[in-house]
């Protein structure tokens, strides 16, 4: 019970990293860019259907009278909430020392991968089900101000939205991946070549094998004629 506690155990510190630093790798960091555009597809896939998605008169879901509408609004929303609570994990990368509990940050990264892997799954059944609404009312007679662009625009960026939280979701594997083999960049965890020119022991070891005109360790002598 107590290793467990102390395997677990949120003892963490500061870098001592200059700003600069923490800002140029906060800017290399592909997963910041990767949530930013998904929260920019989320903005517009709950913000068209909360805008567009219902008739003005009677409040009737434009996607077939269904519960699509809600569908999109709480997933599009739950998917910003997300993306912004991870985007902290993300600086908390930079700026903080995992070197006293490497266990946590497996942890955080594991929690990533479980979280947008099931929010991918969702943007899935999300992109099925508008999409299949809308085709239903494409084939009756609607009214004429009925806003297909927005509910077009809804099931687009759902159906991009899986592709976002999937590379999120390959990212943290691959991040995961190498804490696991323990390297700290790509091609890492290789043990380094042996100075010298990369020579074997035995090769630099005086009296083995052939050096300098003497074979094991007996001098040279010229045969008399």
């Amino acid at each position: 019970m107590s290793s467990a506690t102390a395997n677990f155990n949120v003892n963490v510190k500061l870098r001592n990293d200059s700003p600069e630093r923490v800002l140029k790798e906060l800017a290399i960091s592909p997963l910041i860019y990767i949530r930013l555009v998904g929260i920019l597809f989320s903005i517009i896939v709950f913000g068209c259907v909360a805008d567009k998605g219902y008739e003005p008169n009677s409040n009737v879901c434009w996607y077939n009278g269904s519960h699509a509408c809600n569908f999109a609004i709480a997933i599009g929303v739950i998917a910003f909430l997300l993306c912004l609570a991870f985007l902290v994990k993300d600086v908390l990368y930079v700026v903080v020392d995992f070197t006293a509990n490497p266990n946590l940050k497996k942890v955080l990264i594991v929690a990533d991968i479980c979280a947008n892997g099931l929010w991918a799954f969702f943007w899935f059944v999300c992109f099925c089900y508008t999409a299949d609404q809308l085709r239903k009312i494409s084939s009756v007679i609607v009214p004429l101000n009925t806003p297909y662009g927005s509910l077009r625009a809804a099931v687009a960026f759902s159906f991009f939205a899986i592709l976002v939280w999937v590379a999120i979701v390959a990212v943290n594997v691959f991040y995961l991946f190498r804490i696991i083999r323990g390297s700290d960049g790509p091609g890492g965890g290789f043990a380094a070549f042996p100075e010298g020119g990369g020579q074997s022991d035995s090769e630099q070891q005086p009296g083995s094998g052939y050096q300098g005109g003497q074979e094991g360790g007996a001098p040279y002598s010229a045969p008399e004629y």
